[in-house]
């Protein structure tokens, strides 16, 4: 007690050499009445959680004066399963029944080893002490393996110290299978988990997969475990967890969270058992799972109901007043509070403390939106646009962090790699950064069928128009109401240079094939080269029917740039000089910081023409005037040379 009371000492010069914390970056507060002073252990409610970040780093304990209270979050301690291999393992076969033998202790079970792939067996125990007589712990206990992961080869057995334990494996109903031993397992220490009920979601049934949402209430919690209700008398399935996260390029991704084998058997003396909890032990920042079963061939099942067993979420701090603490969260741009308390992370946990709850969370009433990035200046150095010839005006938008979406009408007219894209107001630039991932977008051209040629009867053509022209477009797809074919199919272009000569150039081919179960769609790559307004499609379709052809998606990637607006003035994106370098901005230096403030999205209006594009003026067809004089003259020149060689005509 002499060490913990010289800790909480120490631990409270901590606390007096806070200083106030100005909580107006806070959102939300939650109070907490504190009736006496010295350890508290306060447990964060789901509707905390669900508001804060991932990390919890924008907790904020206060104490009633206002003063940042350092806290630690306690961490579950776990202790991982160990195992020992029984010693005296001893096996026999008599008559229909596999005998093993094993010197034991105390064991809370037994757990069998075999080779053997697939098996459904029940198994009897007796326990034997040092002068008794032998006694029954265990009746006609299913073990099983399956080829799919399932199995069962641990039986619990009642508490007891035991010299000998005697296994009776039947046999009675299917050949013996080898077994090799015998372990004795420690169970592993599980620090304490409250009940949750899950809400069960949408349900999709897909050929061999179930896919059912689980909605758990409440974002960031600890998950220890999954539990289903299965009304099903038997079944074995693997179920996939999961969830959905965020991905830089603003879409998401499904998250693996784990795997686990359910099942209910019946043993071949009629005695049940399942399997219908999944282990999780992991914080999970989404508030919505995924279940994914897998049925193959066998017929979903039906799911009741579920629900996850939470570690609960604690902070241990010291409370060196009475009075009124408020817990604040809610604030995106917080650093992780840095309190230097993990060196004292078992004594804290050995100080014990008062539990506390915090009241209803509400909303701060002195919120106010902390300004982005406030040691950097939007304002650019300025520019001559006199070589740039398209201009898009944005949005208005107030002061902050702000995200363009580049169309695909920037895309065509800007350089391929975007180095003459300018974001100008009041004549100067404004220091902008590309996203690293960009989202795919898809737009609808037009499509005809053109009529067949007799000279190529087996050729079937169809011609796409875009909107655009000169979009770097990725991909190609379309979708077709046949069930059975196997066609290549390619993209071109046809064109005339300045003389009027015609030539194809390929954009890309792709094998398609369709049969039963498989309905696949054309995906035809394109490699992002320019795409001009028309292009054609065609397959050879031989001694087959032709195909229909529908639905003609062209997918691009669409970047987007993000820059920091403080000033006022019409804002504008300009493109579309070829001759113009990539710019270079400090703003890279705080690119982290940038790319994680709250963005407002700025959208592009209707395209301006500056002067006319040099990448869409067309040569003359019939060349200079000076052009034609001059070659006149040459030929001229040329006949009277010709003329002097050739030999004159005799004379009489």
């Amino acid at each position: 007690m002499k060490t913990i009371g010289a800790f909480l000492l120490a631990f409270s010069g901590i606390l007096h050499a806070a200083v106030e914390l100005d909580s107006t970056a806070w959102q939300r507060e939650a109070p907490l009445a504190v009736t006496q002073t010295g350890m508290m252990r306060l447990e964060v409610t789901p509707q905390v959680l669900d508001v804060s970040r991932p990390d919890l780093g924008d907790l904020r304990l206060l104490s009633p004066t206002g003063a940042e209270t350092p806290y630690l979050v306690e961490v579950p301690r776990h202790r991982e399963e160990s195992v020992r291999t029984a010693p005296g393992f001893k096996l026999a076969l008599a008559g229909t029944n596999t005998m093993i033998e094993i010197s034991a202790e105390t064991s809370e079970a037994i757990e069998l080893v075999s080779p053997a792939r697939e098996f459904l067996k029940s198994v009897s125990i007796e326990g034997r002490k040092a002068t008794g007589e032998w006694q029954t712990l265990a009746t006609n206990e299913v073990i099983f393996r399956q080829a799919n992961g399932a199995e069962r080869l641990r039986v619990p057995l009642p508490p007891g110290v035991w010299e000998t334990l005697r296994l009776t494996i039947h046999d009675d109903r299917t050949p013996p299978v080898p077994f090799t031993g015998v372990r004795l397992p420690v169970a592993a220490e599980r620090p304490a988990s409250v009940e949750h009920p899950v809400t069960l979601g949408t349900r999709e049934e897909v050929p061999g997969e179930t896919r059912l949402t689980l909605d758990l209430g409440a974002r960031n919690l600890n998950v220890a475990e999954l539990r289903f209700e299965i009304p099903d008398a038997v079944f074995s399935r693997t179920c996939d967890l999961g969830f959905s996260t965020p991905t830089p390029d603003g879409g998401s991704r499904m998250e693996s969270l784990g795997r686990g084998v359910l099942y209910r058997v019946v043993g071949d003396r009629e005695v049940t058992a399942g399997q219908l909890v999944i282990p999780v032990h992991r914080r999970i920042p989404a508030r919505y799972l995924v279940a994914t079963f897998r049925n193959g061939d066998s017929p979903a099942l039906t799911i009741a109901g579920a629900a996850i067993r939470c570690y609960p979420t604690v902070l241990a701090f010291h409370a060196s007043q009475t009075g009124a603490h408020r817990l604040l969260t809610g604030n995106r741009g917080a650093s992780p509070p840095d309190y230097d308390l993990n060196a004292l992370r078992g004594r804290m946990a050995a100080a014990g403390g008062q539990h506390l709850t915090t009241g209803t969370l509400m909303a701060k009433t002195d919120f106010q939106k902390p300004p982005a990035l406030p040691g950097v200046s939007s304002a650019g150095a300025s520019i001559d646009l006199a070589g740039w010839s398209r201009r898009r005006a944005v949005d208005t938008v107030a002061s902050g962090v702000i995200q363009i979406e580049l169309d695909a009408l920037a895309l065509a007219g800007s350089q391929p790699g975007l180095g003459d894209l300018r974001l100008i107001q009041n004549d100067r630039q404004i220091p902008y950064l590309v996203k690293p991932i960009p989202v795919v977008r898809e737009l609808t051209p037009a499509m005809i069928q053109l009529p067949d040629d007799p000279k190529l009867p087996t050729i079937s053509r169809w011609e796409l128009t875009l909107p655009v022209d000169g979009l770097p477009a990725i991909e190609l797809t379309a979708t077709s109401p046949a069930t059975l074919f196997s066609r290549r199919f390619e993209a071109f272009i046809e064109s005339k240079d300045g003389r009027g000569n015609s030539w194809t150039e390929t954009l890309g081919a792709a094998e398609w094939e369709k049969s039963q179960g498989r309905d696949t769609p054309l995906t035809l790559q394109l490699g992002e080269r320019r795409t001009p307004l028309k292009i054609q499609l065609q397959t050879d379709h031989g001694d087959n029917p032709p195909i229909l052809l529908e639905n003609p998606r062209v997918r691009y990637r669409a970047p987007r740039i993000v820059a920091k607006i403080t000033g006022s003035g019409p804002l504008f994106l300009v493109y579309g000089n070829p001759n113009a370098t990539p710019p270079r901005y400090d703003l890279r230096l705080v690119q982290n910081e940038l790319m994680a403030a709250e963005l407002q999205s700025a959208n592009l209006g209707a395209e301006e023409i500056l002067r006319p594009d040099a990448r869409n003026i067309k040569p003359s067809d019939a060349g200079s005037p000076w052009l034609w004089i001059a070659l006149g003259g040459v030929v001229i020149a040329l006949l009277a040379v010709v003329a002097k060689l050739l030999p004159q005509p005799a004379t009489d």
